[in-house]
């Protein structure tokens, strides 16, 4: 496990910059919510999440539909194997929401938060 955030950051970093996967991830807007526009932005600073945390979780995440959403979750199974197999203790339950739209071009986050439940 990576000792501190800015450590994490810089590794992370560098990964994503390498992974050709990540270029094939939809474009997205770190949004929010109709009520609270910054919603997704103060989330993510509150909790410690990144941009190339949510690239990697749009490349790799198990991806599933929930409540009128689209959800991407990352898992052990998810990263092993994978350049970011040496991080899976510090990505593990990384959760992505977008609600479903037809018409978009890009997704549009509206929250990330950390689901500590998952199991391996």
């Amino acid at each position: 496990m990576v000792d501190n955030t800015m450590k994490l950051s810089k590794i992370l970093h560098s990964l994503v910059e390498k992974d050709a996967k990540i270029v094939a991830i939809p474009e997205f807007i770190i949004a929010g919510t109709y009520h609270d526009e910054n919603h997704a932005q103060r989330r993510m600073q509150q909790r410690a999440i990144n941009v190339n945390m949510i690239r990697v979780a749009l490349a790799y995440g198990k991806y599933q539909f929930h409540s009128h959403a689209r959800t991407w979750t990352l898992l052990d199974k998810c990263l092993k194997n994978t350049i970011y197999d040496s991080l899976i203790d510090d990505l593990r339950g990384l959760r992505i929401i977008a609600p479903i739209d037809k018409e978009e071009k890009c997704l549009f986050i509206t929250t990330v938060y950390w689901d500590f439940k998952l199991a391996n």
